[in-house]
């Protein structure tokens, strides 16, 4: 009753009041991904790491103890996949550094198996194509961030590009590192998930900022703690209504997506968590530390009845 009371009255929570707690939980989060990153690391896939994928099915439902025994020699990773037991994902995670090698790991697999089995995929992924992949992917994060608060600094201000651009950081770096404490696989269908969850972050956060730019012309003397809050608690029903239907259609994706969209789908569905919790804890306390007053006092809108109060 207390969550659809958010979506038929306004609210008044006081998250200024809560702004210590929140960053310390923040930083802890950080923190703890910063620490796994640098000691674990990410579980790269195939596409980071190179190698041979090969997925292959059987008419049969599929023993994996004789599979396991026919390959045997051979330095790979089973995994059963689709719902009739019938398929077989086999990964050679950074093995063949050339595309020779590769092809001979490919015809050995063939041959172990026999014709019990048709493949039904491979991928061959060389290992410089793989650093290349991870370099560029740091890169197309960075500069999608970048980018983002560049955009918000010449649409508002560049307070609140400050806020957006710590807020993307906070987000991406707590998602990647629940991949990494996780042990997740890492793969490019990840990095498209952070570059949109970087997209939805923003687009959740300028909302909130628009609000807020509208109440500093409107509200010239409401302290900016006050004004913080009311912000807040007016962008709150909308936060939760986007954040719901959105976690929805993750969940179903989820659900029926399959492997090829399942870590997509885990980073979308915690990230917009996260990035729902930084509008309202990160993002808007944030400008409590920052000069927005200075957006006021700058601008030529009408001065409020609220100026005579107090």
């Amino acid at each position: 009753m207390k969550l659809i009371s958010l979506f038929t009255k306004p609210t008044n929570i006081d998250f200024i009041g809560l702004r210590k707690y929140a960053f310390f939980f923040s930083g802890l989060l950080m923190i703890v991904s910063v620490v796994s990153l640098a000691t674990k690391g990410l579980n790269y896939g195939i596409d980071f790491k190179g190698g041979v994928l090969m997925e292959v099915q059987s008419e049969q439902p599929v023993d994996m103890k004789i599979v396991r025994e026919k390959l045997a020699g051979l330095n790979v990773d089973l995994q059963p996949i689709g719902e009739n037991g019938t398929e077989v994902l086999i990964t050679a995670l950074g093995q063949g550094t050339t595309e020779q090698e590769q092809m001979n790991i490919v015809k050995v697999v063939r041959a172990e198996l026999g014709d019990e089995f048709s493949v039904r995929r491979t991928e061959m992924v060389g290992p410089r194509v793989g650093s290349e992949l991870i370099r560029n992917s740091i890169i197309a994060v960075i500069l999608g961030a970048l980018v983002i608060s560049i955009y918000i600094w010449m649409r508002f201000e560049w307070e609140f590009a400050l806020g957006v651009m710590i807020s993307i950081i906070h987000d991406i770096l707590i998602t990647v590192g629940l991949f990494s404490v996780c042990g997740l696989d890492f793969n490019m269908t990840i990095v498209a998930g952070l570059m949109m969850l970087a997209g939805y972050s923003t687009n959740d956060t300028i909302v909130s900022y628009d609000r807020m730019r509208e109440n500093l012309h409107k509200y010239r003397k409401m302290p900016i703690p006050e004004m913080i809050n009311k912000t807040a608690n007016d962008m709150l029903p909308r936060t939760i209504m986007t954040g719901i239907s959105t976690i929805l259609a993750l969940i179903v994706m989820l659900l029926i997506g399959g492997e090829a969209l399942e870590g997509f789908a885990i980073a979308m569905l915690f990230g917009i968590v996260v990035g729902t919790y930084s509008s309202v804890y990160v993002a808007m306390p944030l400008l409590m530390y920052l000069d927005v007053r200075k957006t006021m006092e700058n601008s030529k809108a009408p001065v409020s009845p609220y100026d005579h109060v107090g």
